[in-house]
């Protein structure tokens, strides 16, 4: 792997089918995708959608490469803002999403019909991630809080609130990214994938390989570490939304 994996040399050996739908490194970004944020997705909302990747993801699975477009619609956003808050740093988290989607290209092969498609890529995505932190960790060196995961959560939503909701979310934001920067990576994926991602306590254990009662505790740990940080700096009424 080398120095800021190109996208151009991850998708030289992909099917040519399959390399004309992804974007450029760069190109798919927060500013296209929403960012991760505090507030839980509406599951019974997504549920439908959910289903139809799952057919989706079957038909390519057996070679169907017309579907890919609208796989790539429904899953995209979900999978890069998991990867967004896996790394913490947009850049990286866009190395992370084109690798991913790679992996997912090459493997889908092995796909089980019935299973969630995006639990499975979130599944992949992990992987990728603990692939670089264990390339970057060789190789030490300062990344830089540029245009981190905090900054893409701020500029995303400055249209949508008002200039005093929007400093007071800035400022959240500033202490749960270096809180979530802070904690391991396995507490801070069980909180992601808990508190964010509303995946049940089974559903993470499986993914992250692992029993129910592990990512609780793990779960637990990330929020009593945000809500002590929050609450140090003020946020008292942070303690009912994030158990």
């Amino acid at each position: 792997m080398s120095d800021g994996i190109a996208f151009t040399t991850l998708t030289r050996s992909a099917d040519d089918a399959f390399a004309r739908h992804l974007l450029p490194t760069g190109s798919y970004s927060a500013g296209t995708v929403t960012a991760p944020s505090l507030r839980t997705m509406n599951t019974d909302a997504a549920q439908p959608d959910m289903v139809r990747l799952g057919h989706l993801m079957e038909r390519y699975a057996d070679g169907d490469d017309s579907v890919f477009d609208q796989l790539y619609e429904l899953m995209a956003p979900r999978l890069y803002r998991f990867c967004l808050r896996l790394t913490m740093r947009a850049a990286e988290a866009e190395d992370c999403f084109q690798e991913t989607f790679l992996k997912l290209h090459r493997a889908r092969g092995t796909y089980a019909g019935g299973s969630s498609a995006l639990h499975w890529a979130f599944a992949i995505a992990r992987s990728v991630y603990l692939s670089r932190l264990r390339y970057w960790r060789r190789r030490p060196e300062q990344l830089g809080y540029r245009e981190d995961v905090c900054q893409h959560e701020a500029d995303t939503r400055a249209d949508r609130t008002s200039p005093e909701d929007q400093i007071a979310a800035a400022h959240m934001l500033d202490i749960v990214t270096i809180e979530l920067r802070k904690m391991s990576e396995k507490n801070r994926t069980a909180y992601v994938l808990l508190k964010e991602e509303n995946l049940s306590a089974k559903e993470a254990a499986m993914l992250l390989g692992t029993n129910t009662n592990v990512v609780k505790q793990r779960a637990h740990r990330a929020c009593e570490q945000l809500r002590a940080a929050l609450h140090a700096a003020g946020w008292r009424e942070y303690g009912t939304s994030a158990g």
